[in-house]
């Protein structure tokens, strides 16, 4: 008896309860616009449409810069447990070019990235002070 028990409790532990909600998306998820950069202290100007990141629910990621005909591709992971949430933007094998790490924030339709060039160090402010390799992305959640 004992043992129908556990298996009974198992059962009803592991089947999904039909009222759960069901799983919330990131919500870096979406389309996003470039709006204005800063890169070693300096403002950097982004023209409508110049650069655009879409981050699919299933961890792919597109940046278009411009009318290129090929925008680049890879994947990312991010962490929103963590204080600044982090973000890794991990290019494809082929490219054999090292994983970027950075941080994150989403405040409205604001999407944040804040990333160290070649220093394989992930940054821990948003900001990119004179003389500095971080550069600061903020980025328009595009409407459609």
């Amino acid at each position: 008896m004992f043992a129908s028990l556990l298996v009974g409790l198992a059962v009803a532990v592991g089947a999904q309860d039909k009222k759960d909600p069901p799983a919330k998306e990131a919500p870096i998820v979406g389309e996003w616009a470039g709006e204005k950069a800063a890169a070693g202290g300096r403002d950097e100007k982004i023209e409508p449409g110049a650069i655009m990141f879409t981050f699919a629910a299933d961890g792919k990621l597109t940046i278009a810069e411009g009318k290129q005909a090929r925008p680049d591709t890879g994947t990312y992971k991010t962490d929103a447990k963590k204080d600044p949430a982090e973000i890794d933007i991990i290019p494809p094998a082929d490219k054999k070019e090292p994983t970027v790490e950075g941080i994150y924030k989403v405040d409205g339709d604001t999407l944040t990235l804040c990333f160290v060039r070649g220093k394989g160090k992930r940054p821990t402010k948003f900001e990119s002070p004179a003389g500095s390799d971080a550069i600061v992305i903020t980025l328009k959640r595009v409407k459609k």
